[in-house]
């Protein structure tokens, strides 16, 4: 279903994760432009409504053909360079270059998530991540932490032997990605420094004196020391304690592995190895990176900005904010809230139809807390009282026991005229066609109620709600 990108070492980038998908995001919303998340096109979508025929297990038997099909030859781990995850990062704005008719007031690098998308698109400046991630081919027992952990040392070894820039994290989820680590193997690269091609994006396109904003996401998550620069992760964002992965008797977790077939100890720990709290793999940021970003700003006369934030999920409030107060002074009244989920994001919508965003991580327990507590700032904002509620669930082809029932997320929204996208609720959290139809169904709403916001956010508007953050100490 991927496009290829026309350039051999390109092909190792996973463009589905997060952090690739909140740069193509940002992207294209700065074009005008929805995103395509998984490239499907109108073929692959008839397919996707007639295997829905045959049921759940017709339509896992197809995604994970998909996504085994799609991981990344092994061979690339030998080929991957710095300079191309780089490069790729940069091309995705080329187009944007052309329509925004001069240089950028700013420009945002570091963690990456959905809540950082939606600060860049009010901004309406470019994002580039300090992480970026491969899923290469490799057929292993879901459970087999120690197999899973030798396949990718093999990946890693090749990798930072040849990137002395780079530090790598193989990030093992047998809970979130239960579904698709029988095939494949995950493996995360954060960059140390400031690669050239990034510096040359800078000079290029940002105003002399303008700002870098540096999103430094503090969410932390224990990992086993392996070697400089290589890291191994078990488990991750949800509603499991991040300790409960590795150390034992976990009940869940055990029953688990119990239908597996494998012995029940409650918990997936690697042997041999030290685990140590460190910037969490998807959404962490390592600080070295921040020290260069801030000497060379400071180089060139550049303002610098760190945003601080303990959660991902502190950007996504931020961004919402931002959003709220930007509506105010463009004197635009929101014509609903659109909630998101993981990589069901669309930034474009915001700034074509007026819809507030709230990006949510996951379809887990932690996410519907979060959405719990935001809800109540809807009430504070009169011209959303019969205003839709869009949301945007996560199609994850595992049902895990921290994943939210439908009935659940349907209770926390009750009272508001909440519209799902996409999914369908009998086949939820597993549904194929949301891959699709979720931004469809939204861009085709979007389309007959269009309502579009010219103007951006200002530095000073967005460090005036980082501060006003601090006092409530969000």
């Amino acid at each position: 279903m991927a496009k290829k990108l026309g350039h051999p070492t390109w092909e190792a980038i996973n463009q589905e994760d997060s952090s690739a998908v909140a740069m193509r995001s940002v992207a294209a919303a700065l074009c005008g432009e929805f995103i395509n998340v998984w490239n499907i096109d109108k073929l692959q979508e008839s397919a996707l409504r007639l295997v829905a025929l045959g049921g759940k297990k017709a339509m896992l038997s197809t995604v994970e053909r998909f996504v085994s099909g799609n991981a990344a030859d092994p061979k690339w781990s030998r080929k991957l360079r710095t300079e191309h995850l780089a490069r790729w990062a940069v091309t995705l704005y080329e187009s944007a270059w052309d329509k925004v008719g001069g240089l950028w007031d700013a420009i945002i690098i570091g963690a990456p998530n959905g809540g950082v998308a939606h600060l860049a698109t009010a901004l309406g400046v470019p994002f580039l991540s300090q992480s970026f991630s491969t899923s290469f081919q490799d057929a292993t027992s879901v459970d087999d932490v120690e197999a899973y952990y030798a396949n990718g040392s093999e990946f890693v070894r090749d990798i930072l032997h040849r990137n002395h820039d780079l530090a790598v994290v193989n990030h093992y989820d047998p809970l979130h990605d239960r579904f698709s680590l029988k095939n494949v193997n995950h493996v995360r690269y954060k960059l140390l420094e400031l690669p050239d091609v990034y510096e040359a994006f800078i000079y290029q396109n940002l105003r002399p004196g303008g700002t870098i904003f540096f999103t430094d996401c503090r969410y932390a998550w224990p990992m086993y020391f392996i070697d400089e620069r290589h890291w191994f992760q078990v488990g991750g964002l949800g509603g499991v304690p991040s300790w409960n992965f590795i150390q034992g008797n976990h009940p869940e977790i055990a029953a688990l592995q119990q239908t597996s077939g494998m012995e029940p100890i409650g918990n997936w720990g690697l042997q041999g190895h030290q685990a140590y709290e460190m910037p969490e793999s998807e959404w962490g940021t390592l600080p070295p990176l921040h020290q260069r970003l801030h000497l060379f700003a400071r180089e060139n006369a550049y303002n610098f900005v760190p945003v601080e934030g303990p959660h991902p999920e502190y950007f996504s409030y931020l961004a919402f904010r931002l959003w709220r107060r930007l509506f105010k002074q463009a004197h635009v009244e929101p014509q609903g809230v659109y909630v998101e989920t993981f990589t069901q994001v669309a930034p474009a919508a915001v700034r074509k139809a007026a819809l507030l965003p709230l990006w949510l991580p996951r379809n887990c327990i932690s996410s519907l807390e979060y959405l719990k507590r935001v809800r109540r700032d809807f009430g504070q904002i009169p011209e959303l009282k019969d205003a839709p509620v869009f949301w945007l669930p996560l199609p994850q082809f595992v049902e895990t026991f921290d994943t939210v029932s439908w009935e659940a997320w349907m209770e926390a929204l009750a009272g508001l005229d909440v519209r799902p996208l996409g999914m369908r609720p009998h086949f939820y959290p597993t549904d194929p066609l949301a891959l699709c139809a979720t931004r469809q169904e939204l861009e085709t709403w979007v389309d007959i109620h269009p309502c579009p916001v010219a103007e951006t956010a200002t530095v000073d508007m967005l460090l005036e709600e980082i501060r006003a953050l601090r006092r409530q100490r969000v």
